[in-house]
């Protein structure tokens, strides 16, 4: 598991995760994570097209990123998860909490302002 963080505006970063999100790698990426994420104060985009599995641990790991960024006046999209990951946060009803979408242009336009 590793992710990546890449600036695409004054107001937003793009993270793409690449691997396997589990009980295993939750640990390893956890805290560079969540400092990533949520520390720049930035609205994010997470980009799941890379993702391959997506365990309770690592929708645990998103969803209490997406609260730290909340709280910081900031907005959390997910886009491009593959079927198998689409179906789990559909599962676990993590796109009614995080807007879960196709496409970065799409992720992009659920930004504010």
């Amino acid at each position: 598991m590793r992710f990546e963080v890449v600036e695409i505006s004054s107001t937003a970063n793009k993270v793409l995760l690449v691997g396997r999100l589990d009980a295993t790698t939750v640990g390893q990426v956890e805290t560079p994570f969540t400092a990533a994420v949520a520390a720049s104060g930035r609205n994010a985009l997470i980009d799941l097209t890379e993702l391959e599995f997506l365990s309770s641990l690592g929708i645990r790991l998103l969803l209490s990123s997406a609260r730290v960024v909340s709280r910081r006046g900031g907005t959390v999209v997910l886009f491009g998860a593959q079927p198998m990951v689409a179906e789990v946060l559909e599962a676990m009803a993590l796109d009614q909490m995080l807007p879960l979408v196709g496409t970065e242009a799409e992720a992009m336009a659920r930004l504010p302002g």
